[in-house]
């Protein structure tokens, strides 16, 4: 049987500060009795105040929970502000710092009504763990008039209460307003202002506002990394960037050379055979003209990665150090193999385009071992200064 925490802590986040607002009664509220009060004159003062049940719901998780696992258990209630920004959230976490105070819980069951969950919840676990989260949802007829009834009002709420204002009256009215000054001095119209509408319903519906504004965020979070992250996070910028720039160089002097040796080229729907035929030259010619820009963006990954490690004295250095001769090596390579294939060289040694990829290809190799056997004693001899970091 799994076994409670040694300290529980029953908890009610009402963000918005309905208690306060409506009963004036301070928060935190901390002890069976107290909340109980505190819901009834909620209830009273507002008999639709969905925080009001929470509460309620909270007090029977109490009661439940002392049965079963007998003391050590407490309820509280915080609250933040009107308004639910940045200052009622700073509230909450006061007050729970407050309640965590005067009773030192282990972990906490958070009772809500399910509106708030995504604001509170980071709140909380920067303090303690949740173990359980229990949504309170009252309960409707499902009688006609009984809908009509609830639909009624939650229409009260939005014409009446600040926060559902803004959200179903306050931005729909500003939509309106513009759409509408827009149709009467003729600078919209009415395909736009539906396509307008249109996007900003699907921009609002995938949250791509949110998603750009996240990368907005991590990328001014960008200046205030370490001088090391920042070299790491420009280098993988700048040889992403390269790399697209390769494959477009590429491709548009590949073009411009077919253009220039076969102006006259015939459409390749109709005359397949005759471009199978130059796939080595087209192959060739990408290859020659892209490899550049792509192993400078590839280099300068390593390189970007390179220094990281010296400074922070990671072996991993001399990966990066194999790693770029490697690079040196493939980059002519490839730079060789794209001549010949150009070029169309055939025969053997005599031929000095298949002569120079060959010596390219032994230097390389050569190059390669002499690197890894190097590279093997230099780590050996700076061992006392390269020492990797004990992953906790």
């Amino acid at each position: 049987m799994a076994e409670a925490p040694k300290k529980l802590l029953i908890l009610v986040v009402d963000r918005d500060d309905d208690v306060g607002r409506k009963t004036g009664i301070s928060t935190p509220i901390i002890g069976f009795e107290e909340n109980l009060k505190a819901a009834q004159a909620l209830l009273l003062a507002d008999p639709e105040e969905a925080d009001a049940n929470a509460i309620f719901g909270a007090l029977k998780v109490y009661r439940e929970l002392s049965e079963k696992f007998g003391g050590n258990i407490e309820v509280a209630t915080v609250a933040g502000k009107e308004g639910e920004g940045i200052e009622a959230d700073m509230k909450i976490m006061g007050e729970l710092e407050e309640v965590l105070k005067r009773f030192k819980a282990d972990a906490c069951v958070l009772v809500s009504d399910g509106v708030t969950d995504q604001f509170v919840t980071p709140i909380i676990t920067s303090k303690l763990p949740i173990i359980s989260v229990r949504r309170v949802v009252v309960r409707h007829s499902e009688a006609v008039e009984q809908t009509w009834l609830v639909l009624g009002r939650y229409l009260k709420l939005v014409f009446t209460e600040p926060r559902y204002a803004r959200i179903f009256l306050g931005i729909p009215g500003l939509l309106m307003a513009i759409i509408g000054v827009l149709y009467i001095i003729n600078v919209a119209s009415l395909p736009f202002i539906l396509s307008a509408i249109g996007i900003y319903f699907i921009i609002r519906g995938f949250g791509l506002d949110q998603k750009v504004a996240s990368s907005f965020k991590n990328l001014t979070r960008l200046f205030r990394m370490p001088p090391y992250t920042q070299l790491r996070a420009y280098a993988v910028f700048t040889s992403a960037l390269l790399l697209v720039l390769g494959f477009y160089i590429g491709y548009i002097s590949t073009l411009k050379t077919i253009q220039e040796v076969y102006p006259d080229a015939p459409e390749f729907s109709t005359h397949v055979l005759w471009w199978l035929g130059k796939l080595p030259f087209i192959a060739g010619t990408y290859l020659s003209s892209s490899i550049d820009i792509i192993s400078i963006a590839i280099f300068i990954i390593l390189l970007a990665n390179m220094v990281y490690y010296l400074f922070v004295r990671d072996p991993s250095f001399w990966l990066m150090v194999r790693g770029s001769v490697l690079l040196a090596w493939l980059w002519a390579l490839l730079k060789r193999t794209g001549i010949v294939l150009v070029v169309g060289a055939s025969g053997g040694f005599e031929n000095p385009h298949i002569l120079l990829l060959v010596i390219t290809a032994v230097l390389g190799m050569a190059t390669i071992i002499v690197t890894i056997w190097v590279t093997r004693i230099l780590r050996r001899t700076y061992s006392k200064y390269f020492r990797r970091k004990v992953e906790h």
